[in-house]
């Protein structure tokens, strides 16, 4: 298995060090390529949050604060080191449906980055899952690709802060397209769950590491 907890790494070339414990600035947010980062410090870079379930796959929420139409799951801000610098995503035990969240904005091509960049999540489980929850690369409906992340996360200790690295190249279905990305990130489940996200980022892979390409 892919290795779990890492480092804050050595970002792409192109883009900026953002250090996971600094608070984000508002020129630093203005700076930031939206190509490359996604949520930093909580707060969206470039892109918009849809939430959806049976009811309403794609319900666009305005801000950080709302919940998809038939409630299946929530978003909503909280903390990580300072007030509102993260966002908190709930799934309704209740409701046995799937609930997805995604981002969303313009479409953007990774195909230069799919060997030597993970997709990197700093996250915290609050709720641990009884279903398995799968994070996705989104390019338009039936684009996408996911991988199941269960195995991964189960034995991170709960109420606790780590880094989730999905190397670009794990991300593989027959109707994948890593040129025509337009939801950068996903997360869906049908069970219950709860999972605070502070930053989504492209992570340089470490030296010698070829995610899932050793694989082959």
């Amino acid at each position: 298995m892919h290795a779990l907890i890492k480092p804050w790494l050595k970002l792409l070339p192109s883009i900026a060090f953002i250090c996971f414990a600094a608070p984000l600035t508002s020129h630093a947010q203005d700076t930031l390529n939206p190509n490359y980062f996604y949520l930093v410090k909580g707060e969206l870079i470039g892109r918009s949050i849809s939430v959806g379930d049976p009811s309403n796959w794609s319900t666009m929420v305005q801000g950080r604060t709302g919940e998809s139409a038939g409630g299946k799951i929530k978003v909503a801000p909280t903390d990580f080191k300072a007030t509102g610098d993260a966002i908190q995503l709930t799934w309704a035990a209740r409701k046995k449906v799937v609930g997805n969240f995604g981002l969303y904005g313009n479409t953007i091509d990774l195909t230069k980055f799919k060997d030597a960049a993970s997709l990197t999540i700093d996250m915290r489980v609050d709720v641990r899952p009884d279903k398995d929850v799968k994070i996705g690369l989104d390019c338009g409906y039936p684009c996408r690709a996911d991988i199941t992340i269960n195995g991964m996360i189960k034995k991170m200790p709960k109420g606790e802060w780590f880094s989730l690295p999905l190397p670009l190249n794990c991300f593989k279905s027959d109707n994948f397209d890593l040129s025509k990305i337009n939801g950068p990130f996903t997360i869906s489940t049908e069970g219950k769950f709860t999972l605070s996200v502070t930053n989504i980022r492209l992570e340089k892979l470490p030296e010698g590491d070829k995610g899932c390409a050793a694989e082959q």
